[in-house]
């Protein structure tokens, strides 16, 4: 199945850029010591606090990809964070634009009561509205005009990423304390745990000036932050390795950028250049790399195609043969693989009745993995798209990227009973190697299948870190900016392999 598009037209970072720039996090884990006081406050300690309006920059690699404004506003004794996000940018050669936007009320003591969540661009129109109630989060979901009811049991009282700050703002800061929180994290809907360290007195340039500041590290799912801030409280700045920067600005100067019309394509600022290029990669037959910058156990770089072994990582893509074709998945794991998810609606009327249409039922497993991918590449449009991607947007839209293609084909495939993950990882092209979501499928070991390559299995330079669901995608931050590739061996074989 021949592929149409370039590989700029697919393969990005869309899903990854949105959640680091939502949440303000990026770079490898860190790992703090001692014990944590749990981040509380009182409602004395915000007694002063009316309403205030805090504009701030965005950047990546010093370029301006967009804007947020907060507000704070206290009522009673409640108060109210609002979150307007805009970005604008170039994506594989394309320009993007999407607003965001958060609303959360919480009680005197910042404990979160309820929440407005929005993502609306050309690509995507997701709302979420939640409800704290004692051990409980009551969620509504609406996505492709259909709304769902979800329920996610809660460890203690949450916080969102953007009532965080002013928490801080209530503290008064001494080296070495570091503090926790739960944070609910509107665009994973999930509980993380956020870790802050106070690192101590620095001075920054801002505004011109040298300005003393109290350094804070914040970390929350193996990701971390370093945030500046001043003696009257105020955030004037946070960091990450990688290049990402929110900057404290007033009005105008915050509103006001070149983007997208000039910078650079975000994808290529995450890109990894191995020591050596590989020709013909959709026709890569086997690789055997080194790695180096991965360091966790946690990473999925051992089964199926993969082995490997002390920073060595070996990638020979196969098809089983037909003895091989047989159920030795644990039950546990295939229930998991064929169930729906909040990604993954793999039951739902309007897939079940296209997986009827597209897939023979009575075929082979390899048949209907063929045939949903012979429907997917006639009908499913490859373009760059920046969204939390998920089954009812995608048939809704019947457009996508890596992120969107990986989800349908897994819905399609679990709604033909066959044992569906997304891998993610890297994928080589045009001289590096890009960040990327495809699929896997259990057929006596797990067989690699790229949709939007239209391969089956796919060729042996798709890198996988991490298997699973799409919300796991998160888990490879940590990788941004540290992986290194050196080609040990490398070779090509016919198409027919596959």
């Amino acid at each position: 199945m021949a592929y149409r598009l370039g590989i700029r037209d697919v393969v990005h970072l869309s899903l990854i850029l949105f959640m680091f720039v939502m949440a303000g996090l990026l770079a490898e884990r860190y790992y703090f010591q001692g014990k944590r006081e749990v981040l509380e406050v009182s409602p004395e300690s915000l007694g002063e606090v009316e309403s205030e309006t805090s504009w701030y920059g965005i950047y990546m690699q010093e370029e301006k990809i967009g804007y947020s404004r907060t507000t704070v506003t206290r009522q009673d004794t409640q108060f109210i964070c609002t979150d307007h996000t805009y970005l604008a940018f170039k994506m594989i050669g394309q320009n993007k634009s999407v607003n965001t936007y958060a609303r959360a009320v919480t009680d005197s003591k910042l404990h979160l009561v309820s929440f407005i969540f929005t993502i609306t661009g050309e690509d995507t129109n997701f709302g979420l509205r939640g409800r704290v109630d004692k051990d409980v989060m009551n969620l509504n979901i609406t996505v492709a005009g259909e709304s769902r009811g979800e329920r996610i049991p809660l460890d203690g009282p949450p916080q969102l990423p953007s009532t965080v700050q002013l928490l801080l703002a209530s503290r008064e800061f001494k080296e070495g304390d570091s503090f926790s929180t739960t944070v609910f994290d509107p665009s994973t809907m999930s509980n993380i745990q956020l870790e802050i360290e106070v690192l101590g007195r620095e001075t920054i340039l801002f505004n011109g000036a040298e300005t003393p500041v109290w350094h804070l590290r914040q970390e929350m799912g193996g990701m971390q932050v370093d945030s500046y801030i001043d003696d009257q409280h105020r955030l004037l700045e946070e960091r990450s390795e990688i290049g990402y920067r929110l900057v404290l600005e007033d009005e105008l100067k915050a509103r006001t950028g070149n983007w997208p019309e000039e910078g650079t394509d975000i994808q290529r600022l995450v890109a990894v250049v191995p020591d050596r290029p590989l020709p013909e990669a959709r026709n890569s037959a086997s690789i055997k790399l080194e790695l180096t910058g991965v360091g966790q156990d946690t990473f999925s770089l051992r089964g199926g195609c993969q082995s490997y072994e002390e920073r060595i990582l070996e990638v020979i893509p196969r098809l089983p043969l037909p003895e091989q074709l047989t159920d030795t998945l644990p039950t546990v794991i295939r229930d998991v693989y064929t169930s729906p998810g909040f990604f993954v609606q793999s039951e739902h009327p309007r897939l079940f009745a296209l997986a009827a249409e597209v897939i023979d039922l009575r075929a082979g497993e390899m048949e209907k993995i063929r045939s949903i991918m012979r429907w997917m590449d006639k009908n499913i449009e490859k373009k760059p798209t920046f969204s939390i991607p998920n089954t009812l947007e995608v048939l809704e839209r019947r457009s996508g990227d890596c992120n969107e293609f990986a989800v349908l084909f897994c819905s399609l495939a679990r709604a033909a009973g066959i044992p569906t993950r997304i891998a993610m990882g890297l994928v080589y092209v045009e001289n590096a190697f890009y960040y990327h979501a495809w699929n896997e499928c259990w057929l006596g070991d797990w067989v690699s299948v790229d949709p939007i390559f239209g391969q089956f299995p796919a060729d042996a330079s798709h890198l996988r870190f991490l298997a699973g669901d799409m919300s796991r995608q998160v888990e490879i931050l940590p990788l941004v900016g540290k992986v290194g590739i050196k080609v040990l061996a490398y070779s090509t074989g016919p198409g027919e392999m596959r």
